[in-house]
C-alpha cells in the first residue's frame, strides 16, 4: 500500500502539532528530510530522537521524531510521528515535505482503516475509535473504551461462535445421518439462547442512545410557573430572561449539564396558550416539536395556585409520556389540591429547595446506564434485528435443512458487524466520518 501522511493534530495554534506517516517507505522518507544524531531508519522501535526537519537544505523546524515499526504499531505498518512546534505554518510545511518525498495525503480515517484491514481492530473497534474522539461526555469515553478493549466485540463473537457451533452438528448430521445423532431439542435450545443474547444487547441500545446523545428533557407548562427560573437553576446561570410578565419566553432555550456522565440537555420552552403574537405563535410550534422530542418532559405547576384549565390540558396532552411534575414556588403558601397522574416534587426554583430531590428522579431514573451496555450505532442495530429475525425464522422452521440455512444467515449477519465480511460501502460509510489523521 502506498504510504501515507496526515497531520494528526486539529488546525490551530497550540504547543504541539504532530505529522503522522504510516507505510512501507515511511523510514526511507524520513531519512531524507531529518537531521539528528541517527537516521530514522537506525533507530530501534518505539523509539524517540531530537533533530530538525529540512526541505532540501532549509530548516523548517526542531523537532521530536519517533519511531514505530511494523507490527507493533497502529495501522500495523511501519509509522513515524513528528512532534513539531504547534500552529499552522509549521506543521504544514513539514507535511508538504513529506509529500514531496513520496508520500500521499491520507484520505479522512484511513490510519485507521489500515489498522482494520490489517487486523488491528476489528470493525465495531474502529468504530469505538470514532466514539472516542467525539465523546460529549464521561459516559460515553467509558463505554466507547470498553467497546474498543473489545468487550462489544467478545458478546458478538460469543453468539457467533455458538451458532457455528449448532452449523455444524447439523451440517454433520444431514451430510452423514448414519453416523451422528442428533438432539433437535438441544439444537434450538441453543437457538433461543442465541436469540435471548441478541434481544439483551437490543434492549441496551436505548441506553446506548441515551449514553451517546444525551438525554433531552424539555421544561413546559402554562405561562408564568417558573420554568425560566428553573432552568436557571439547574443550568447555573442566567440564560432565560425571568419576569412576572406572562409569556417571556418565545423561543427554545437550551442548557447542558453533565449529570454523573451523562450530557443533561435541558429545553426552557414557553408556555402553550391561544396568542394573536406571531414571534410567540412560532415559539409555540417550537415548543410543540420539542415535547415531542423530549426524553422526560419536566411539567411545572405553581403550586401557589389552583390547578386551571391550562394546567389540565397539560396534564392531558402529556399522560402517555415520561413525565415529572415540577410543582414549583414551595415558597408561597399552597393554594389547592393536586391529583396528579405524574411522578411529582415540590421545589422552589427561587431559592432552590428540593432542586437536587428532583435530579434525583432523573438519576434514578437512568441509573441502569450504569449497567454493562454498550453504544449501538445505527447499523448495529440493524444488523442485530436481522440477526434476530434470522434465528426466529429458524426456530420456525419445518425442517433442519430450513432451520441450518436460517442460522447461516444469522452468522453471515454478525460477521458483517464485526468486519469479517466486508462491504465496501460500509467501509467507505464508516471511516468517511474519521477525521484526517486518524
Amino acid at each position: 500500500m502506498d504510504t501515507i501522511a496526515a497531520i494528526s493534530t486539529p488546525p490551530g495554534e497550540g504547543g504541539i502539532a504532530v505529522i503522522r506517516i504510516s507505510g512501507d517507505t515511511s523510514l526511507d522518507i524520513t531519512d531524507k528530510v531529518f537531521r539528528g544524531r541517527l537516521l530514522p531508519s537506525k533507530l530501534k522501535s518505539h523509539r524517540v530522537i531530537h533533530g530538525e526537519i529540512y526541505d532540501g537544505n532549509s530548516l523548517i523546524d526542531e523537532v521530536l521524531l519517533t519511531v514505530m515499526r511494523s507490527p507493533h504499531t497502529y495501522t500495523g505498518e511501519d509509522v513515524i510521528e513528528i512532534s513539531c512546534h504547534g500552529g499552522r505554518v509549521t506543521a504544514n510545511r513539514i507535511l508538504k515535505t513529506i509529500l514531496k518525498e513520496g508520500a500521499r495525503l491520507a484520505n479522512p480515517g484511513e490510519f485507521t482503516l489500515r489498522a482494520f484491514l490489517n487486523g488491528k481492530i476489528d470493525l465495531i473497534q474502529a468504530e469505538a475509535i470514532a466514539d472516542i474522539v467525539n465523546a460529549r461526555s464521561l459516559k460515553v469515553q467509558q463505554c466507547a473504551l470498553s467497546s474498543l478493549k473489545g468487550q462489544f466485540s467478545k458478546r458478538i463473537n460469543k453468539i457467533k461462535e455458538s451458532l457455528e457451533r449448532i452449523e455444524t452438528l447439523i451440517e454433520a448430521f444431514i451430510n452423514f445421518p448414519e453416523d451422528v445423532v442428533v438432539d433437535e431439542t438441544d439444537i434450538y435450545v441453543s437457538i433461543k439462547d442465541s436469540e435471548v443474547q441478541v434481544e439483551t444487547l437490543l434492549d441496551g441500545a436505548r441506553y446506548g442512545r441515551f449514553i451517546r446523545n444525551g438525554i433531552s428533557i424539555p421544561i413546559v407548562g402554562r405561562t408564568n410557573v417558573g420554568k425560566s427560573s428553573l432552568f436557571n437553576r439547574i443550568v447555573g446561570r442566567e440564560r432565560a430572561i425571568v419576569t412576572p410578565i406572562p409569556g417571556t419566553t418565545r423561543d427554545i432555550i437550551e442548557g447542558t449539564v453533565e449529570i454523573d456522565g451523562i450530557c443533561m440537555t435541558f429545553l426552557d420552552t414557553c408556555g402553550i396558550r391561544n396568542s394573536q403574537n406571531e414571534i410567540e405563535v412560532e415559539g409555540i410550534n417550537r415548543a410543540r416539536k420539542v415535547i415531542s422530542g423530549g426524553d422526560i418532559i419536566f411539567l411545572v405547576i405553581d403550586q401557589s395556585q389552583p390547578l386551571n384549565e391550562e394546567d389540565i390540558a397539560f396534564i392531558n396532552l402529556l399522560k402517555h409520556r415520561d413525565i415529572i411534575a415540577v410543582l414549583n414556588k414551595s415558597d408561597i403558601k399552597k393554594n389547592g389540591k393536586y391529583e396528579i397522574p405524574f411522578r411529582n416534587v415540590s421545589v422552589s426554583a427561587k431559592t432552590g429547595e428540593n432542586i437536587e430531590k428532583l435530579l434525583d428522579l432523573v438519576r434514578n431514573e437512568f441509573s441502569s446506564l450504569s449497567r454493562d451496555i454498550f453504544i449501538l450505532r445505527e447499523r448495529h442495530i440493524n444488523i442485530l434485528n436481522r440477526v434476530k429475525q434470522s434465528l426466529e425464522d429458524a426456530l420456525r422452521s419445518d425442517t433442519i435443512e430450513l432451520t441450518v440455512y436460517d442460522v447461516k444467515s444469522a452468522i453471515d449477519s454478525l460477521k458483517e458487524m464485526t468486519g469479517e465480511i466486508r462491504r465496501q460501502e460500509v467501509l467507505k460509510s464508516i471511516f468517511s466520518q474519521f477525521c484526517i489523521g486518524k
